[in-house]
């Protein structure tokens, strides 16, 4: 105060307050919930579950932060349409990094599943699809909203998604290491870090070969998985299957270039539709020839023909 005498406490003061006033003190209560007990069935859980989470939601020291949550709902929605699109493309397509529009192998493909997902989690989301949460809601329909949202919030935690510092170890001149972990969790042949969709063989001369078996330096098949051994169309997009050689019926798949077939509906090389498949066109028609670092084997040496002796000359008489 102006004379210097010290504030009462606010606390105090409002007390005296309601004492002049006649009111009766007040006691400050916290909302509880009642837990006693195991919960007797599944949407008796679900409802202490949604009470007890509320109540701490609303808490006087976290409602702002809950307040913020509720207004980014609409970004939740977004990104629970986004994991469960791209758990697909993780599961049913090849190696590739988590991107931000899922590819799905199919070009476009991912972008338009991923606009459909968004728009069915909004109304999800706005309870117009799925019967949402709360106690006046069936209980599977709460269930199963809860399982999804959880696995939609832990799913990302399982992928190979790069993070900075990963990347950063390129500046730092250390890439063999960030390239061989690249490599290492990717499956698949791979070319500096590069899917191989096939393989084209030339000859010392620099020769086509037009076909050639493959194995490793442990005489295993270096093959080729048929999923991964899909081509594209550049103008119409559409699928071109490999078609493997064949060992009576077996496919073999570390001969190589395989033969290609143009699938729009779909689907792998069988035996009857490989009655329609071409030869591949060699990327180039030929290479530089090449010297083997071995050394070259000595040349043979032929054998000289014996000499046949000559009779002694009989000097004349």
């Amino acid at each position: 105060m102006a004379d210097g005498t010290p504030l009462a406490d606010p606390a105090a003061y409002a007390a005296e307050l309601r004492a002049a006033a006649g009111l009766p003190e007040r006691v400050r209560r916290r909302r509880r919930i009642d837990t006693s007990g195991w919960p007797r069935t599944p949407g008796d859980a679900l409802d202490r579950g949604r009470a007890l989470f509320l109540d701490r939601a609303t808490d006087p020291r976290i409602r702002p932060a809950w307040d913020l949550l509720v207004t980014l709902r609409p970004v939740w929605w977004v990104a629970r349409a986004w994991v469960a699109v791209t758990l697909v493309d993780v599961v049913a397509g090849g190696w590739e990094a988590v991107s931000v529009i899922p590819t799905l192998v199919v070009p476009g493909l991912g972008a338009l599943l991923l606009l459909v997902a968004v728009v069915l989690s909004v109304l999800i989301g706005t309870g117009r699809l799925w019967p949402g949460s709360g106690p006046d809601r069936p209980v599977a329909g709460r269930a199963i909203l809860l399982a999804a949202n959880t696995a939609a919030a832990l799913l990302p935690l399982t992928w190979s998604v790069p993070w900075p510092a990963y990347l950063s170890y390129d500046q730092f001149g250390d890439d063999g290491y960030a390239q061989g972990w690249d490599d290492a969790t990717r499956q698949g042949l791979l070319n500096h870090g590069n899917l191989v969709t096939d393989i084209f063989a030339y000859d010392d001369a620099g020769r086509p070969i037009p076909l050639v078996q493959l194995v490793d330096q442990d005489g295993r098949p270096l093959d080729i998985p048929l999923a991964d051994a899909i081509q594209w169309d550049d103008r119409t997009g559409t699928p071109i299957v490999a078609c493997p050689a064949r060992n009576g019926d077996a496919p073999v798949r570390n001969a190589f270039p395989f033969a290609r077939l143009e699938l729009a509906s779909g689907g792998r090389c069988t035996p009857e539709r490989a009655a329609g498949a071409q030869a591949p066109a060699f990327p180039l028609a030929t290479l530089p020839p090449v010297t083997p670092a071995w050394p070259a084997p000595a040349e043979p040496v032929t054998p000289v023909e014996p000499v046949t002796p000559v009779e002694p000359v009989t000097p004349a008489e």
